[in-house]
This record gives C-alpha cells, sequence and structure tokens, in this order.
C-alpha cells in the first residue's frame, strides 16, 4: 500500500457526504474489476493514467480495514463502459478493493473525461466491514467545471468531496473517506 494519507491520531471526523449513484453503476461487474483499471482484456486503456488512493475511517477516528471500495468512471470521452457506445478498447471502467489493514485503498486508473453537465468525478461505493455503506463521489481539485457542478454544489459539505493533489508521477489524488 501507498504511504499514509493521514498521519498521527486522528480525533471525531465528519462523515463524508452522500452523493447520488447516478445511472452508470454497471450492469454487469465485470470479470476483471481489480484496483489497476488502465488495462482491460489486455488492452491499456488511453488516458492519463493517476492514482487515487485513501484510508477509510470511522467518524471517532478509527481506521476501517477489510472494508469493500468500489470505484466506476466514464471513460476520455465521457462514456461510462456499461453503456457500450465507442468505449475504447482497455477501458474497464470499474474496479474494487478491500481497505488494508491500515485502512487504506489504492486504484490505478486514466483521468476520466467530462461530459455535458458535469464536472469531471469518480463515484465511489463503500461497505465497511462493520456494516455501514455510503454512496459518493470523489471530485478533482482545480476543475473548472466544480463551480457549475449542480450534485457538487448541492452537497452538505462539497470540499469533503473534492480529493487533494499529490505530484506524481503518476499524479496521485488523495481521497479519506469517513462513514457515519
Amino acid at each position: 500500500m501507498l504511504g499514509a494519507t493521514v498521519s498521527g491520531p486522528v480525533s471525531a471526523l465528519t462523515t463524508t457526504p452522500k452523493q447520488s449513484e447516478g445511472p452508470f453503476y454497471p450492469r454487469n461487474i465485470p470479470s476483471d474489476s481489480d484496483a489497476d483499471l488502465t488495462v482491460f482484456n489486455n488492452k491499456r486503456a488511453p488516458g492519463e493514467v493517476i492514482e487515487m488512493v485513501g484510508r477509510l475511517f470511522t467518524t471517532k477516528g478509527q481506521l476501517l480495514p477489510g472494508g469493500r471500495i468500489e470505484i466506476w468512471h466514464c471513460d476520455v470521452n465521457g462514456v461510462y463502459a456499461h453503456v457500450g457506445r465507442n468505449t475504447p478498447p482497455g477501458f474497464q471502467g470499474f474496479g474494487a478493493v478491500r481497505t488494508d489493514s491500515s485502512g487504506a485503498y489504492r486504484f490505478r486508473t486514466t483521468l476520466p473525461g467530462i461530459y455535458p453537465g458535469r464536472t469531471r468525478h469518480i463515484h465511489v461505493k463503500v461497505r465497511g466491514a462493520n456494516g455501514a455503506a455510503l454512496t459518493t463521489q470523489m471530485y478533482f481539485p482545480g476543475e473548472p467545471g466544480n463551480e457549475r457542478d449542480g450534485l457538487l454544489r448541492r452537497a452538505r459539505n462539497p470540499a469533503a468531496l473534492i480529493a487533494r493533489n499529490e505530484p506524481g508521477p503518476p499524479p496521485r489524488y488523495v481521497f479519506d473517506i469517513v462513514l457515519g
């Protein structure tokens, strides 16, 4: 697992805001749904490779090992894989991992494209080993569309949904998740 995203003891945390699953959750989970979304059916997905990393916490600041993190997003052209309209070869579009003993997770994927009405984002579904669940979305810092995205702007705490960027290579987006 890559380095820690939060250091030292953590006190009470605010629950990550809920967001819509949207209409694009995969109808069928692909057989290849691992943490590396950059290669699918032995082909490399087009686009800029990024990492999405973070840790899973309770509101009391306790780490949650064994949680399931799922992500899905559109390709570089703004099309979701299960829609099947001209998605490029190699685009997996969905991945799932378990958090490790320190509550950490890591995905290698491509930077999502943008489609009408939305800013760049990645959908996230979390299931803690303790039974808690959350569906949300991770947004990218500095995106011009963030100010115009209705779902992001209506969130209870929009700033909590914007990842922190760390230099790469590849660029790393840190998105810690707090289950209520």
